[in-house]
């Protein structure tokens, strides 16, 4: 099993998730994804995580940091996609009332890219009907 993991799935499930919010769907697959064929990462995340640190504060830039390790790592199941051609294919193609939010875009565009299942917390993203999500 792949599967492309948000930027928040992915932040709690690398921190062992210490205020259990990801659900046990979201963990199983992320932890199925993790013994098989690997966590696909949008490099959007990287920039959305970076956002979120300075605008919200949510994260660290330590934790920031630790996600760019791990994305580096050839060991680890954590493997960067790029935003493609065949991205920003996907990114046109979604309405701009069911998502706004560029990060989130290219989060979801890339699974559509890919094929692959988002695991998502994000309510708009669920409901949209854009790709399969796991939460």
């Amino acid at each position: 099993m792949r599967v492309v993991a948000d930027t928040h799935a992915l932040l709690w499930y690398l921190l062992d998730d210490p205020d259990r919010r990801l659900s046990p769907d979201a963990r199983t697959a992320l932890e199925q994804a993790e013994s098989t064929n690997g966590i696909a990462v949008s490099v959007a995340s990287v920039v959305d995580l970076w956002y979120v640190i300075r605008t919200r504060g949510t994260f660290t830039d330590d934790q920031l940091d630790q996600v760019l390790r791990l994305l580096r790592d050839p060991e680890t199941s954590l493997e960067a996609e790029p935003i493609t051609l065949d991205v920003t294919a996907a990114f046109r193609q979604i309405p701009r009332d069911a998502l706004g939010d560029p990060w989130d875009r290219f989060i979801t565009a890339t699974a559509v890219a890919l094929d692959l299942p988002l695991v998502t917390r994000d309510r708009r993203i669920r409901e949209s009907g854009l790709v399969e999500t796991i939460w």
